[in-house]
């Protein structure tokens, strides 16, 4: 039976969850660069790091559709020795750090270590709409290594965030 109580309640319910799907869909939609905010003197430099990394991520097509699409770029990238296209597949504002460490492995002729880490038995879990975390374990199942992946919404790629 329909009391004015039972319809309260129901348009209640459906104004929350408008709501609900409101912040969802407004803050699916923000930048958020992840920066140690101490490095800046002023709220100006900020704001320029700010600007300038949203634009990379929109100009930013270097990565996959899917977390395992990057992740097989990546390696590939790898095996062809090509660290330049390597460190590309990182979050933009960690790419010419990890270029850097890549090319350190490349140097020691020690490339091949992180392949076989990465080509070991994977499990991928979705941590939240835009975080996918992979883990890799050894024959006894005991995890060995484990990264993180973002989904970059400008461009609707999958991106590295760490090793």
């Amino acid at each position: 039976m329909l009391t004015k109580r039972n319809v309260l309640f129901a348009g209640l319910a459906v104004i929350a969850l408008a709501f609900s799907v409101y912040v969802w869909y407004r803050d699916s939609k923000k930048f958020e660069p992840r920066a140690d905010l101490r490095a800046f003197k002023t709220a100006g430099e900020f704001e320029k790091y700010y600007k300038n990394l949203e634009e990379a991520y929109k100009k930013d097509t270097y990565g996959g559709a899917t977390p395992e699409e990057t992740l097989q770029l990546f390696i590939d990238a790898l095996k062809k020795g090509d660290v330049e296209l390597a460190a590309k597949y990182f979050i933009p504002e960690k790419q010419k750090e990890e270029e850097e460490n890549l090319n350190i492995g490349k140097n020691n002729d020690v490339l091949y270590l992180l392949i076989s880490d990465l080509e070991k038995k994977k499990i991928g879990k979705k941590l939240s709409s835009n975080t996918f975390r992979f883990i890799t374990v050894d024959d006894t199942n005991v995890v060995e290594f484990q990264f993180d992946l973002i989904f970059n919404k400008y461009t609707n790629i999958w991106k590295i965030e760490n090793l």
